[in-house]
C-alpha cells in the first residue's frame, strides 16, 4: 500500500508540476553496480564528460524498458531498476530558466559481454566501473553528484527534493533549494 501511495504521488506531483511548465524535461539515470559494488561510468567523447547512462523521457519509451535498452545497448543484463530518487532542478542561465525532472534509479550487473554501444546519437569512448567515492570525483556533473550521493545514503529510501543551478560568467553553480526528504522509508 505504500508503494501505491508514493507512486501516486510522485506521477501526481510530476503530472502537475509538468503542465504548469512548458519546458520540462524528464531524464532517467541509470547507477548500474557490478559485484564490487563499484559503478559503471562513460565518457561521451563528443562532450569529453562522464556520465552514467540513462535517456530522456518521450511520449513513446516506458521507463521500465527504456532503462533495460539502455543496458542492453552496453551488452547487460541488469536486475529490475529501483527507483531510488525522484528531484526536481530548476537550472537558470541568464533571464531563461527550465525544470527539469531527474529520476535516479539503481541496479545490478547480472551478465553479459559489455561493449560500446551501436548506431548510437554520441560515442562512448570510454567505460569503467569505480567506488562511488571515485564516481563522485569523476563524474562531469555536481548535479549528477549531488543526486548520486543521496541515492546511496539509505537502501531502499526513495527520495526527493529539489536543486537550483544557476548560470553566470559561464559557471555554474548548485544549491539545495529543497532539503531532501524521503518519499518512501520501508521503515515506515
Amino acid at each position: 500500500m505504500k508503494k501505491l501511495i508514493v507512486l501516486l504521488f510522485i506521477i501526481s506531483s510530476q503530472t502537475g508540476f509538468s503542465q504548469s511548465h512548458d519546458n520540462v524535461s524528464i531524464f532517467h539515470r541509470l547507477l548500474i553496480y557490478n559485484a564490487d559494488n563499484e559503478i559503471m561510468l562513460v565518457k561521451i567523447k563528443s562532450a569529453d564528460v562522464w556520465v552514467t547512462p540513462g535517456f530522456y523521457q518521450d511520449s513513446v519509451q516506458f521507463v521500465k524498458k527504456g532503462l533495460h535498452d539502455i543496458a542492453a545497448t552496453y551488452g547487460m543484463q541488469i536486475s529490475n531498476p529501483e527507483l531510488r530518487g525522484s528531484f526536481l532542478m530548476r537550472r537558470e542561465n541568464g533571464a531563461s530558466s527550465e525544470m527539469l525532472i531527474r529520476n535516479i534509479y539503481h541496479s545490478k550487473y547480472l551478465g553479459g559481454p559489455i561493449h560500446f554501444p551501436e548506431n548510437q546519437s554520441f560515442e562512448i569512448s570510454e567505460i569503467k566501473w569505480l567506488p562511488l567515492e571515485e564516481a563522485l570525483s569523476t563524474v562531469s556533473f555536481e548535479s549528477m553528484r549531488i543526486f548520486m550521493k543521496q541515492t546511496n545514503t539509505s537502501p531502499k529510501v526513495i527520495w526527493g527534493g529539489a536543486v537550483r543551478a544557476i548560470r553566470e560568467n559561464d559557471q555554474w553553480s548548485y544549491e539545495i533549494a529543497e532539503e531532501f526528504y524521503p518519499l518512501y522509508d520501508p521503515k515506515y
